[in-house]
């Protein structure tokens, strides 16, 4: 396992320059760890009486752990209990999921632009 400290990622804040950011990177085969348990201890950051998970008592952020095959350039971040984002260098690579789970893709893009279209609606009345 490997260790890099960073600045603290989220450098807006008033105390940013109290904390640091640590990165923990392992390169290993997903047989070598017990991702389900990893997984549901990141679907259970944001509740601090389920187990297994990732927050400690004392923490302010629950870690982001970002999953990269690096043989196929995809990352898989599960950021919540509320979804994932899958990430490839190209799409062509995750498309076969996009199919599958269009309907939970598509769903998210329709708010998206349903947000979009009401910022624009906003825009366009104010400049009235």
């Amino acid at each position: 396992m490997q260790q890099k400290i960073c600045p603290y990622v989220f450098e807006e804040e008033e105390e940013a320059k109290d904390y640091c950011t640590s990165q923990f990177s392992l390169l290993c085969r997903k047989r070598d760890i017990r991702y389900p348990l990893l997984l549901e201890a990141i679907c259970n950051q944001d509740f601090p009486s389920l187990k297994p998970n990732l927050r400690h008592r004392d923490s302010v952020y629950s870690p982001n752990v970002f999953f990269i095959n690096a043989s196929k350039d995809i990352i898989f971040f599960i950021y919540d209990d509320r979804g994932c984002e899958v990430i490839a260098k190209d799409f062509e690579t995750i498309r076969p999921l996009y199919e599958k789970y269009t309907e939970w893709v598509e769903g998210h893009r329709q708010e998206e632009q349903y947000k979009g279209d009401m910022i624009n609606e906003i825009k366009d009345q104010a400049m009235d």
